[in-house]
C-alpha cells in the first residue's frame, strides 16, 4: 500500500482543526509526485510529506499557476492530472487546503 497526502477544504479564515474535524476531502497525491514537485520548486522545499501542513487560497493558486506552465512529465502525467484537479476544487471554493501525510 501507498503512503497518501490527503487534501481537505479549508477556508483561509478558519482556525486549523484537529483530525476529527469534518473536512471535506478532495484527493490525494503519493510521495514520488510531491517530492518531483518539491525538486522542481512547483512546491516549496520547507513543505514536508510527512508532517501535516496548510496551503491558503494564494499558495494553492500559486501552485496551480506553476504547475500548469511546467513541461509535463511523461510518467507522471495521471498523478500530475489528478493534483491539478485536487487544486482546481480549491480554487473554485476559494479555499485552502490542509494536507495530512500518512
Amino acid at each position: 500500500m501507498y503512503n497518501m497526502l490527503d487534501f481537505f477544504l479549508i477556508d483561509d479564515s478558519q482556525p486549523k482543526p484537529n483530525r476529527n474535524s469534518k473536512l471535506e476531502h478532495i484527493g490525494g497525491i503519493e510521495d514520488e509526485l510531491f517530492y518531483q514537485l518539491r525538486s522542481e520548486s512547483i512546491i516549496d522545499s520547507w513543505f514536508d510529506y510527512y508532517s501535516d501542513f496548510r496551503w491558503g487560497s494564494e499558495i494553492v493558486a500559486r501552485i496551480f499557476l506553476k504547475l500548469q506552465q511546467r513541461p509535463k512529465s511523461a510518467t507522471l502525467q495521471k498523478e500530475e492530472k489528478a493534483f491539478s484537479t485536487i487544486l482546481q476544487k480549491a480554487i473554485d471554493a476559494k479555499s485552502g487546503v490542509l494536507a495530512f501525510g500518512d
